[in-house]
C-alpha cells in the first residue's frame, strides 16, 4: 500500500507505536496511539472526536449539523446521488445489528491500546433492497470513551478491500495538518 508524504507522517507513528489487528489485516498488538497502517494515497481523514478514519477523495464528509442524533462523524459514498457506501463513528459500543444475522468475529486485537473488537456480517434490510456488508470495529476514543466504527454499503459496489482499508486508516487521536497524529 503506497502512502504520500502528508500521510507518512502518520504511517511512520503508526509504525512506531505499533500496529494492531485481526481480519483487518492490522498488526498483533499496540501501544500508544496510532493503530492502523494509515490511509492509502488520496484519501482523506475525517476526525470523530478522538478517533479519526480516512475514506477514499470520492466520499463527501457530512457537515455536523447534518448528522443523526448519536453519530460523531460520517462519511458517504453516493453513486448516481445514491448512497451505496457509508463510514459513521458512532457514539458508544452499541452493537445493533439485524435479528438472526451471523456475524463474524474477529481474533482479539487493540486499538490505541485498548481491547477492541470486529464483526462483520451481510444481510438485506428488506426484500427489495439490495444485500448491505457492514464491518463493524468497536474500540475507545483518545479520552477512554466507548465508540462504535461502522463501515457498510451494498455488496455489489462496495469491496471488502476497501472496507479493510478503511478499518486499516482508523486512528486512536485527531489527525491535525500534514496528517499528524494527535492523541
Amino acid at each position: 500500500m503506497s502512502v504520500n508524504s502528508s500521510v507518512g507522517t502518520t504511517k511512520r507513528w503508526g509504525r512506531a507505536l505499533g500496529a494492531v489487528g485481526a481480519v483487518l489485516l492490522l498488526g498483533s498488538a499496540a501501544v500508544g496511539c496510532g493503530v492502523g497502517r494509515g490511509a492509502p494515497d488520496g484519501w482523506t481523514y475525517v476526525n470523530a472526536q478522538g478517533i479519526a478514519f480516512a475514506v477514499p477523495k470520492d466520499w463527501k464528509a457530512l457537515p455536523a449539523n447534518a448528522l443523526p442524533n448519536g453519530v460523531l462523524a460520517s462519511a458517504v459514498w453516493k453513486q448516481d446521488g445514491e448512497p451505496v457506501g457509508e463510514v459513521q463513528v458512532l457514539s458508544g459500543a452499541k452493537q445493533e445489528r439485524p435479528k438472526g444475522v451471523k456475524v463474524k468475529n474477529s481474533a482479539d486485537f487493540k486499538l490505541g491500546g485498548k481491547p477492541a473488537a470486529q464483526v462483520s456480517y451481510i444481510y438485506r434490510p428488506s426484500l427489495d433492497s439490495p444485500r448491505l456488508r457492514v464491518l463493524d470495529i468497536t474500540a475507545r476514543n483518545a479520552q477512554g470513551k466507548p465508540v462504535q466504527v461502522r463501515i457498510s454499503g451494498t455488496t455489489s459496489d462496495l469491496t471488502l478491500d476497501t472496507m479493510n482499508r478503511i478499518a486499516n486508516s482508523i486512528q486512536i487521536g485527531t489527525i491535525g495538518k500534514g496528517n499528524l497524529l494527535k492523541a
